[in-house]
């Protein structure tokens, strides 16, 4: 499936361009004696009937009502369903439990907020967020630089995508972007709405900020969109 998104230069020209996920496979893998990679499987480890609170009867069991059981367990492998343990899973719905593991229904969603020394500051109803990153929405040129060597030690990058022309005029477009990040040795913060929102790619998605990194080697160019949600620093 090819995206879009729209960027803005910094003569406050605009183009849709597409962008996919730069992501680099591991050269080192597990595999067979044949050289085959394992297929992953997902398994049932146990049911609820099994779990040590419902086998000793509590549901918050001492460190004594742990010490006496462990002997039956050894003994007798009470623990283990060998009617259910082992069988491959296909594919699966999450559903809410409460802390009996019974089914919830009309369940609350809530965001907690945390301070810097771990405190809970708010607790309050999630708020959507829509995307911001194609249609009618453009990327903000915001013309703030970040040395290369400055940004490292203020964020943690924590994915990226490479941005990709569609024709010959787009490509001229992203060039040339591309040419000025590299001529500056700076990433440039990418804004969405006015140029200071973060940038939402999915519809109640989180929200990331956006720093734009230009690489071109004689006709070619390398056009990377990082992506934070963490802060080491605050960016001035």
């Amino acid at each position: 499936m090819i995206r879009y998104i729209k960027i803005e230069d910094e003569n406050k020209r605009d183009a849709e361009i597409t962008f996919k996920s730069v992501t680099q496979k591991n050269t080192v893998y597990l595999a067979l004696e044949n050289g085959k990679k394992p297929t992953n499987k997902k398994v049932i480890k146990s049911s609820r009937d099994f779990t040590l609170e419902n086998l000793i009867g509590k549901t918050e069991p001492s460190q004594e009502d742990y010490d006496s059981f462990s002997e039956k367990l050894i003994s007798d492998d009470r623990e283990i369903d060998f009617e259910l343990y082992g069988k491959f899973i296909e594919k699966t719905d999450r559903i809410y439990t409460d802390k009996n593991l019974n089914p919830v229904y009309n369940v609350k969603l809530t965001e907690k907020v945390f301070d810097t020394d771990g405190n809970l500051k708010e607790e309050r109803v999630p708020n959507y967020l829509y995307s911001n990153i194609s249609g009618e929405s453009i990327l903000k040129w915001t013309g703030k630089y970040i040395p290369k060597d400055k940004l490292y030690n203020k964020v943690v990058l924590s994915s990226k995508y490479q941005i990709k022309h569609i024709n010959g005029l787009t490509f001229d477009f992203l060039f040339n972007i591309s040419k000025t990040l590299q001529d500056k040795n700076s990433f440039m913060i990418l804004g969405g709405g006015k140029g200071n929102e973060p940038l939402i790619f999915n519809d109640g998605g989180k929200p990331y900020r956006g720093f734009l990194e230009g690489k071109v080697k004689n006709n070619s160019y390398c056009l990377i969109l990082h992506l934070s949600n963490q802060e080491y620093k605050t960016i001035s």
